[in-house]
This record gives C-alpha cells, structure tokens and sequence, in this order.
C-alpha cells in the first residue's frame, strides 16, 4: 500500500536533506533541520502500511540490506573509480576514506544516513510487533518517552568517552539506533493518530524545544542551533525536528491538493519513489559544483533527479528487457531503482 501523502513528507524530508548540502545561510540551516528525523519517521509510516507480519525475517534483512546497501557500494564503486581517472590526487583515494565510506562511518561523507535507515531497518519488525500488541496510545507512548529519557541519560554520561577507541564503534552504533529506532516507533503510530492527538504531539515537541533551549541558554549565555547537539541526537535536536514533523503530517492533505494543483504532483512522487539514488546521485554534484548556495541546490536537485530518471528509464527499457528470470528482473530493479 502506498499513501500519497507519506510521499509527500519523504520529498520533503529528501529535499531539505539536499538542502542542507549545498551550504545554505545559518538561519535557512537550522530551518530545515527536522529532515533526517523526517524521513525516519516516514520508513515508520512506510513499514506500517507495507510490512507482512509472517514474512521470514532473514529474508526481510536480505532484501533491506539490497535495497539501501547495494546502491551505495555501487555509487561508491563509480566515484572513486571516476576519481582515480578525473583527479588521481585527491586526498580521498586512501584506505581509510574508502573504508569508511563503504562502511557508512565517515569517508567521503553523507552516506551515515544510510547506516541509520540499515540500523532501524534490523529492529523494525520487532517494533512493530510491539506496536501491534500494543492497544492503547498512553501506553505506547509512555514507554517511548522513558526509552527517550534513558538514552538522554545515556549520551550524556558517554559523551566524553566516544571520541575514539572501542566506545567510538559502540557510539556509532547504539548512539543512533536507540534513538532513531523511538523515532521510528512514534512514526508507526503517527499514521493512524487523528488531529487532536497530533497537535499534542507538536506542542509537547514545542514545549521540550523551548525548554530546553532555555536551559541552553541560562549555561551558556547563547543560543544553541539544534544542529550542535545532532550527533550523537540529543532530546533538542528531535524535539524540533517533531514539532515541524508532526505539523507536516496535520497539514499534509493540503500540501498534497497544493502539488495537484501546481501540475507537480507526478514529479514529487517520481522522486519520493525514488529517493535513494536522487540521493546517492547528488553526493558528487554536491562535490563538484561551487555557485551560489541557491543556485547550486537547483543545479543539483536537478541533475540528480535527472540521472535517476535516466537510470530508471535504462534498466526497464533495456537492462531488464527480454531478461528469462524474474527473480533476477525484481533483483536489478530493487538495487538499481527506487
């Protein structure tokens, strides 16, 4: 199943991500803020409406493991083997860049995005067994908020231990999936809760906001962007990111009936169901092309968007056409579209 309106919310969260790349002024920065936990609040809302309870689940983990992390090991493949041809200088072609890029810690950049969705992905269908068997809204949502509360407690007390060493390996991994996993399980639930319970939502998500900015404030004498407490995710840098998350979800019909009757529609649902390799594709656009912040995000918006829909055309029209196997038709489309 697929609802036009969580399309909606993943090109936004997609568009602001881009946006973000492309060096835009400090107020338009934190701004857009909200985007990554956007897009994992719309995997939630994607697993609610599409994930079959019965399936096995290595075959679950196989298939997410081909759909986010194949794409990257390709793309990664094409830019280094384009950079060693273009530019055999650049300081990205050692080990470590190249290891760290394959493995989503660091490397060329941008692509630990990817190790959060993989992260979520592996506890997915355990959240969502919880959330299944769990009836009421006040309980769910209880126990999110002492997960929330405990891992506050948690990333405080580990911060001034994860800046290298063993403790950096547990960082990258429990320091993410704990928190974006909650962000997940609100997502679940945020697609069948109704007005009211949104706005309540969005206002406890204000409320924590100003709360906390406050407290910011009284230690430091300034006010701290959401973007200095993103890694690892601080309860500030997601209270703001649910606070416009939510009013997005309330408001989301109207986008929706704005794109239809702008004629747009079409090409946002082109790139929401497409938005790995837009992407992927705009990694090295982001790289290679130095203007104007706002023109550079067209350009690259644009080129990106225009690759895939190339790629796409490629693979359907030529790659898989006349192909025997349907198994291996379904797999080049999983990995090379979408």
């Amino acid at each position: 199943m697929r609802d036009d309106r969580v399309d909606i919310l993943r090109f936004i969260g997609l568009a602001m991500i881009i946006f973000a790349h492309v060096g835009p002024p400090g107020i338009l920065f934190q701004l857009r803020n909200f985007d990554v936990p956007l897009m994992v609040l719309v995997s939630g809302m994607s697993f609610g409406l599409s994930y079959k309870a019965k399936a096995s689940y290595r075959r679950y983990v196989w298939k997410r493991v081909k759909r986010l992390v194949f794409p990257v090991w390709i793309l990664l493949t094409i830019y280094f083997i384009a950079q060693s041809i273009i530019y055999p200088e650049s300081t990205e072609l050692n080990f470590k860049t190249i290891f760290t890029s394959y493995t989503f810690v660091s490397g060329i950049g941008y692509v630990w995005i990817i190790k959060v969705f993989l992260l979520v992905a592996f506890v997915s269908p355990f959240i969502f067994f919880w959330h299944k068997n769990t009836q009421t809204d006040s309980k769910y949502f209880f126990v999110l908020v002492i997960f929330f509360l405990l891992y506050e407690f948690l990333r405080y007390l580990s911060l001034p231990y994860i800046q290298e060493g063993a403790w950096e390996i547990v960082a990258l991994v429990a320091l993410d999936i704990i928190p974006y996993a909650i962000i997940f399980s609100i997502g679940l639930r945020m697609i069948q809760m109704n007005k009211k319970q949104l706005y309540a939502l969005s206002f406890i998500s204000l409320g924590t906001l100003i709360f906390v900015g406050f407290g910011l404030f009284l230690h430091s004498g300034q006010v701290i962007p959401t973007q200095e407490l993103k890694y690892p995710p601080s309860m500030y840098y997601f209270s703001y990111a649910l606070f416009i998350s939510s009013l997005l979800w309330i408001y989301s019909e109207n986008i929706d009936r704005i794109f239809g009757i702008a004629k747009v529609k079409n090409i946002v649902l082109f790139i929401a169901n497409n938005s790995i390799w837009i992407y992927l594709w705009h990694i090295p656009l982001v790289k290679v092309v130095h203007t104007n912040f706002a023109v550079k995000y067209l350009i690259v918006f644009t080129v990106a968007v225009s690759i895939t829909y190339a790629q796409i055309w490629i693979v359907s029209h030529l790659l898989i056409k006349g192909m025997l196997s349907d198994k291996l038709r379904k797999n080049i489309k999983m990995v090379l579209t979408g």
